[in-house]
This record gives structure tokens, C-alpha cells and sequence, in this order.
């Protein structure tokens, strides 16, 4: 089991968010804890049932998406 969050620049929501739900892995909220911050951090909890390997594998896609590695 796999439960936890990302915290990412907006603009990389997209894709970080097509990489998890390709990969089974249930996204459970998207939100923001600052107003007017810049540039404008998202946050995202997930959840995911399954082995070890392959969530570590489909986690690294997530964040090789992001800029910051």
C-alpha cells in the first residue's frame, strides 16, 4: 500500500497527474495551502495498492516529469 503526497509547480499537474491515474494509482485530492505564493506550489495525495517494485518504478515516472528531480 502507497499513500502520500507530491507537492509540484501548477504547471506540472498535468502531467505528474496522467502519469499516477496511467499507472493505477487513485488520486485522492489536489490542493493548494497558500494564496498569492509565486510561483503557485500544488499539492496531491494519492493512494495505491500493489508491490514494492512496481510503485517505486511508476513513483520515478511521476517525479521525472516534474523540473525539480
Amino acid at each position: 500500500m502507497a499513500d502520500g503526497d507530491f507537492a509540484m509547480l501548477e504547471s506540472e499537474l498535468q502531467p505528474v497527474l496522467k502519469k499516477l491515474r496511467g499507472a493505477g494509482i487513485s488520486v485522492v485530492a489536489i490542493h493548494q495551502h497558500m494564496t498569492g505564493e509565486e510561483p503557485r506550489i500544488m499539492f496531491l495525495h494519492y493512494w495505491g495498492v500493489g508491490g514494492a517494485e512496481p510503485s517505486r518504478r511508476e513513483f520515478r515516472a511521476a517525479l521525472d516529469v516534474t523540473k525539480t528531480k
